[in-house]
């Protein structure tokens, strides 16, 4: 194990909340497992999506849609009594650095969720809902749908629709296309796994098995960082003043590193955590949503994984 990873996993301890609701890591049995060359990781690199786009935070949904939040400020001391939350389970060691196994679920959480929602019908006009396009890739559909409309079109018809439509939907997800990115990151088996699961998702009765890859702690964490993070936060920059981050500014992946020990990495991400300002001091509520559908395992392999491989300023290119 790498010596920087050493040092800052030795005091990772986070509340114990594994699998949470929309996911988890596939542990279901008689579930194929693919094993494929391991992809090369590289460093997340380059302007956030949201930038790239000319978007202000604001402006846009694009990585928070149907976002929550993380808890209000502190209650104040004075006034009527206030309800007490529950306390956080017992924090314990996590055990981290070993291999993941991910299914198709796991892609769509890391990868597609925060913008397309877990239903699959993201927010539009700006992020489109992915069922569409899903269930136009499958033949069993296509081919209802072409009786439906007295369409005495012959199989291999409706098979060369449906075989167009998923090599689009494919070259959507690798090269991006109007407000949504690339996902360079993704490889044929993540894409294979992920399809899969979209066409489950959006009630294909001929969607393919379902299958699982074995992935490294750090490919999890690029995964995490590619995927989700990567569309608000950019990989470096100068630090934002505190009115700057008052007013909306999001900070890059290196300010987060300076500031944040991988506790509170986590417990922001998932969990929500007040912001300070000093100038008058007061806490409030701030803009970052949470992503409680994100495992403590998955966001502190995200925080290793900006360890390990320090963001870059050019654009992210798989080598």
């Amino acid at each position: 194990m790498p010596r920087t990873w050493g040092a800052l996993i030795a005091g990772l301890i986070v509340v114990t909340t594994l699998t949470v609701g929309g996911g988890g890591f596939s542990n279901e049995q008689g579930a194929p497992s693919t094993k494929t060359r391991e992809p090369v990781v590289t460093p997340v690199a380059g302007p956030s999506w949201i930038n790239r786009l000319g978007l202000r935070y604001g402006e846009s949904t694009l990585g928070r849609s149907g976002a929550t939040y993380g808890p209000p400020p502190t209650p104040p001391t004075y006034g009527p009594p206030q309800t007490q939350r529950p306390s956080q389970p017992t924090a314990v060691p996590l055990a981290v650095g070993h291999p993941v196994v991910l299914n198709g679920a796991d892609l769509y959480r890391l990868n597609c969720q925060s913008c397309h929602r877990a239903e699959g019908t993201g927010s539009p006009p700006e992020s489109k809902s992915v069922l569409g396009p899903v269930q136009g890739s499958s033949l069993e559909l296509v081919r209802r749908h072409l009786q439906q409309e007295g369409t005495a079109a012959p199989r291999s018809a409706a098979r060369a629709q449906a075989t167009r439509a998923r090599a689009d939907l494919y070259q959507r997800i690798q090269k991006g296309g109007q407000r949504m990115p690339a996902f360079a990151h993704l490889q044929e088996a993540d894409i294979n796994a992920l399809y899969a699961y979209l066409t489950q998702l959006a009630g294909a009765p001929d969607a393919p098995p379902q299958s699982r890859l074995t992935t490294s702690w750090a490919r999890l964490g690029e995964l995490v960082v590619k995927g989700t993070c990567h569309i608000c936060h950019d990989a470096v920059g100068p630090r934002p003043s505190r009115q700057a981050l008052m007013q909306g500014t999001i900070p890059p992946f290196t300010m987060l590193l300076e500031d944040k020990p991988v506790v509170d990495f986590v417990t922001k991400v998932r969990s929500g955590a007040p912001v300070t300002s000093w100038d008058p001091t007061f806490h409030y509520r701030g803009r970052m949503p949470v992503f409680p559908y994100l495992q403590d395992l998955e966001v502190a392999a995200a925080y290793m994984f900006l360890v390990e491989y320090p963001p870059r300023a050019g654009d992210s290119k798989r080598q």
